[in-house]
């Protein structure tokens, strides 16, 4: 659960701070940052206003997705960057290494920056009332 506090379009940010539901949440061990609250953009197909206390879903699937792809792909380009220079001097393997990990990174960043755009985000799935001031 959590507040709107901007609206944009077909986009709303929500401020989400964890509950009950959260510790039984699959991607609450992901999405929470050590039991803090949060700023999340959601798709707001429902017409939620700035102050609307509302619930937000977001399928696990996605949060695993976007840890394999801020983690792992870096990873994994900086081990293909590694053996590609294994026969070179150590100073040209570290600089292989950690070219492989920023592609990696350039690579999540673009893919990310692609991904707001789709359905990876979360959306608000219902409006629970109207948050006093």
């Amino acid at each position: 659960m959590g507040h709107v506090i901007a609206v944009e379009g077909a986009h709303a940010t929500v401020c989400v701070e964890p509950n009950e539901s959260c510790r039984k949440c699959d991607a609450g061990k992901f999405c929470q940052a050590a039991g803090t609250r949060r700023l999340v953009v959601a798709e707001n197909s429902i017409g939620a206003r700035v102050d609307d206390e509302v619930r937000v879903e977001q399928a696990a699937a996605v949060g695993l997705s976007a840890a394999f792809l801020l983690f792992g792909l870096p990873v994994i380009l900086a081990v293909i960057g590694l053996l590609a220079a294994r026969r070179c001097p150590e100073t040209v393997i570290l600089i292989a290494g950690i070219a492989g990990f920023g592609s990696g990174l350039l690579v999540a960043k673009i893919i990310n920056d692609r991904l707001k755009k789709s359905n990876f985000l979360p959306r608000i799935a219902g409006i629970i009332g109207h948050k006093s001031p």
